[in-house]
C-alpha cells in the first residue's frame, strides 16, 4: 500500500463507500484491493487497468452480497445480551449488569473457594508459622512441698434437753345420768331439825390425824378489760332491700304534711316555668336518724338543693328491720315540684 498513491486509495474507497459496503468490512476489503492492485503494479500493468478488473470482480452485488453475509456471521458471534438490547440505549446500567454477570459469578465462585481454602487451611498454616515453645521460655518453676494434713476431732454433739410435755388440757364431761340404784348415798350434815332435840355430848372426841388442810386456789386470773385496746368497732351494714322499711313518724299522710308545709319553690325554676321530681337518696340509721342526703336525679333550677334542704329537716323516722332488728336502709324519696 505504501507503493499505490493517495489518489488512487481514495478512487477505491469511493468506489467501495459507493456500493454501501459495510462499514465494518469496510477497512479489511479496501486492504485487500490495494494490495491486489499494488502486486499488479509490479506486474506491469497500468492502474486504469487494474481498476477496470476490480469493479467487474468487485462489483456492486458482489460487495452487497458480502456485507450481507458478513452482518449474519457477525450476528452468529453476537450473545443473548446483545440481540436483547439491539436498537435500544446500550449506556444504561442493565445492559452492563447482564454483560459483566457471567464474570461478576466467576470472581464470586473463586472468590468463595479461596476464602474456604483459607479457613481450612488456616489451622496448620497457624501451627507451622507459631514456633515451639523451648525449654527455656518457661517463666515461672513452682516446687510442690507435702503438706500434712491433720484430721481435727468432730465437736461433741450438745446435749439433749429434756422436753417437758405441756399438760393436756381435760375436756368437761358432759354429766351422767345414773339411776337411782346406782347413786352412791353422800354422808350429809345434819338439818336444823334434827339438831334442835340434839343433847350436847359430854367427852371430848378427837379429831382424825393426818389429814391435811386444802387452802382454796388463788385466782390469779387478771381481771377482764372493759374494751380491747386498738380493736375497731364493727361497721354497722347499710341495708337496701329489708323485710320492714323504714316509715316517717305519722306515715305518708304526715310526711305529705310536712313537705307541703316547707318546701319552697324556687324563684328561678318558677320564672323558667320548670316541673318534675327530684329524687333524694338518703339513709335511715337504725336510730331512724337521717344521714347523707343527696340529689341522685334532678331538675336543676335550685329545685335539687331545696329538696334535699328539707329533707334534712325531717324529725327521726321509724328504722327498716331486718329479722326484727333495726338496721340502717337507703332509701329514696321522690318530691314533686309542680305549678298551680
Amino acid at each position: 500500500m505504501k507503493r499505490l498513491q493517495e489518489n488512487r486509495i481514495d478512487q477505491i474507497s469511493k468506489y467501495l463507500q459507493a456500493s454501501k459496503l459495510d462499514p465494518e468490512l469496510f477497512p479489511e476489503i479496501l486492504d485487500h484491493l490495494a494490495c491486489e492492485a499494488e502486486e499488479s503494479l509490479w506486474d506491469g500493468k497500468p492502474f486504469e487497468q487494474i481498476y477496470q478488473e476490480m469493479v467487474k470482480t468487485a462489483d456492486m452485488q458482489t460487495l452487497l452480497n458480502l456485507s450481507v453475509d458478513h452482518q449474519n456471521l457477525l450476528a452468529m458471534e453476537k450473545s443473548l445480551n446483545d440481540i436483547v438490547f439491539e436498537n435500544r440505549n446500550k449506556s444504561y446500567g442493565a445492559y452492563d449488569l447482564r454483560k459483566g454477570y457471567g464474570q461478576t459469578i466467576q470472581r464470586s465462585v473463586v472468590m468463595g473457594v479461596a476464602f474456604f481454602l483459607l479457613l481450612v487451611m488456616f489451622p496448620k498454616l497457624y501451627a507451622k508459622l507459631t514456633p515451639d515453645p523451648k525449654p527455656d521460655d518457661i517463666a515461672y518453676i513452682v516446687e510442690v512441698k507435702p503438706v500434712d494434713i491433720k484430721m481435727e476431732e468432730p465437736p461433741a454433739p450438745p446435749a439433749k434437753k429434756e422436753v417437758v410435755p405441756a399438760p393436756k388440757a381435760v375436756k368437761s364431761v358432759t354429766p351422767e345420768v345414773l339411776p337411782d340404784n346406782k347413786v352412791e348415798i353422800e354422808e350429809l350434815p345434819p338439818v336444823v331439825e334434827d339438831l334442835q332435840n340434839a343433847q350436847p355430848s359430854t367427852e371430848t372426841v378427837d379429831g382424825l390425824e393426818n389429814i391435811e388442810t386444802i387452802a382454796p386456789p388463788v385466782a390469779n386470773t387478771p381481771a377482764a378489760k372493759a374494751e380491747t385496746v386498738g380493736a375497731e368497732a364493727r361497721k354497722e351494714e347499710t341495708f337496701i332491700f329489708v323485710e320492714q322499711a323504714p316509715q316517717y313518724a305519722g306515715g305518708n299522710e304526715a310526711m305529705a304534711a310536712f313537705l307541703r308545709k316547707n318546701l319552697k319553690y324556687p324563684s328561678q325554676a318558677s320564672r323558667a316555668g320548670i316541673q318534675g321530681k327530684v329524687f333524694v337518696q338518703f339513709t335511715v340509721g337504725s336510730d331512724g336518724k337521717i344521714e347523707n342526703a343527696t340529689a341522685v336525679k334532678g331538675i336543676g333550677f335550685g329545685c335539687d338543693e331545696e329538696a334535699v334542704r328539707v329533707v334534712k329537716m325531717m324529725k327521726d323516722w321509724m328504722p327498716g328491720k331486718q329479722a326484727g332488728v333495726p338496721v340502717r336502709v337507703r332509701f329514696t324519696l321522690p318530691i314533686a315540684f309542680q305549678l298551680d
